[in-house]
């Protein structure tokens, strides 16, 4: 792997990653990437499962798409007029949510939940949003929360980020963290008549799963409020048609972005032409909006995601992966306090450390150092991305790390 033998290295290329502001060193960037992989400026290799916080779907600078960027770059990316790519991208993604029939294309996640929040206020005339999950940076996401991607409920008290001015002497946006149903349902019993929209990732929810979402669905239109499902991380990736057609739920809006176009800014709101035909009226717009480079990079995505065995293969080498780390820490005597586990659905693998053990939360910051200097990025806070890249033997080098990891642990002592 030609890694750099000095064992206080280690790079500083993981924005918002526990690495990074724990071990800042700043001469360290990655340089290059290619499939699962990529190398810093150094010629270090790493396996990547971090995958750019999950957009890389099909893995670094896949040539496909490379290709269709640039015969579109060729032709411009910017006009003043419809496209008939527009038209081919909203056709392909009826395939996969056959019950939309409009699309609103805008550059990121957080632009997409906060005009699917737009719509949803617009459309019933409601005021309020109740939230479950991580949406984005924008103030009016920011409701009192410390975390919003823990696998286990978060130990710390909520607090509001700095920045962020509540103006309102109540809040327009409510937060339930999705695990009692009942709290739900009393929400908006307590809100009533306000309620626009329930605003769900699906990654929140608990097992099971489909029963939950089932009951969620039946709350929500008793309610005469409208389901927005965030499946900016799940679109594409759990399945073709996301979490939705997994658990066969319709929502009213839909927001994708992370899984559509391969790394290319791009996030869209799907939905009915009756809320969707209210954009205009919202003024809800933007000058790239209708750029066509990530609009081309989302054809040629979603074109090898639909070939035999893409979405398969997430799911199995997200298992192989998990499968073999609890081999490991099963061995090590660890499994009780440091487990592998599917973050919902096996191609967003997580390693759990339990909050309530100081054993494990010791050896957690070491863990990480020590896995990034032998060549393997992975979240410590968040779920990991497997991309369609990855090969069986980047998860035996990332199985065979772990296992030199935890031995170095146990002959220093961290473990005993």
């Amino acid at each position: 792997m030609n890694h750099n033998t000095d064992p206080t290295y280690i790079p500083n290329f993981l924005p918002g990653g526990v690495i990074s502001a724990l071990h800042p060193l700043p001469d360290h960037y990655i340089a290059y990437g290619k499939g699962g992989l990529c190398w810093d400026q150094y010629g270090n290799r790493y396996v990547d499962f971090i995958n750019g916080y999950g957009p890389l779907i099909l893995g670094h600078s896949n040539d496909e798409v490379n290709q269709a960027v640039f015969e579109q770059m060729k032709c411009g990316t910017l006009f003043p007029s419809h496209s008939p790519l527009y038209d081919e991208l909203l056709s392909v993604l009826r395939r996969h949510f056959p019950y939309i029939d409009r699309c609103l294309f805008l550059k990121t996640g957080s632009e997409a939940v906060s005009a699917a929040i737009r719509l949803a206020r617009t459309y019933t005339g409601k005021t309020k949003i109740i939230r479950c999950g991580f949406h984005g940076w924008h103030d009016a996401l920011m409701t009192s929360h410390l975390s919003w991607h823990l696998y286990e409920p978060d130990p710390y008290p909520p607090r509001t980020p700095l920045g962020v001015i509540q103006n309102s002497p109540e809040p327009l946006v409510i937060s339930w963290i999705g695990e009692d149903l009942q709290q739900l349902a009393d929400l908006f019993n307590a809100h009533r008549p306000d309620v626009a929209a329930l605003l769900l990732d699906p990654v929140q929810l608990r097992e099971p799963i489909e029963n939950h979402l089932a009951q969620i669905y039946r709350i929500v239109n008793r309610e005469e409020a409208l389901l927005i499902l965030d499946e900016a991380k799940t679109g594409f990736r759990v399945s073709l048609s996301g979490a939705q057609g997994l658990y066969h739920i319709q929502p009213d809006l839909t927001i994708l972005s992370k899984g559509i176009s391969n790394c290319f800014p791009l996030a869209t709101v799907i939905g009915r032409h009756e809320i969707l035909d209210l954009s205009p009226i919202t003024k809800i717009m933007g000058t790239y909006n209708n750029e066509l480079v990530s609009i081309a990079a989302a054809l040629k995505t979603i074109s090898i995601l639909e070939q035999q065995n893409s979405i398969p293969w997430l799911w199995q080498i997200g298992q192989l992966l998990i499968d073999g780390v609890n081999e490991i820490l099963n061995r090590y005597g660890l499994i009780d306090i440091i487990k592998a586990v599917p973050y919902r659905w096996p191609c967003m693998p997580y390693i759990w450390f339990l909050s309530t053990s100081k054993k494990a939360q010791e050896l957690k910051e070491e863990f990480y150092y020590k896995l990034c200097q032998r060549g393997i990025l992975l979240l410590a806070n968040h779920m990991n991305f497997v991309c369609l890249a990855h090969t069986i033997k980047d998860i035996e080098d990332t199985l065979q790390a772990i296992e030199d990891v935890l031995q170095d642990c146990f002959q220093q002592g961290d473990i005993s």
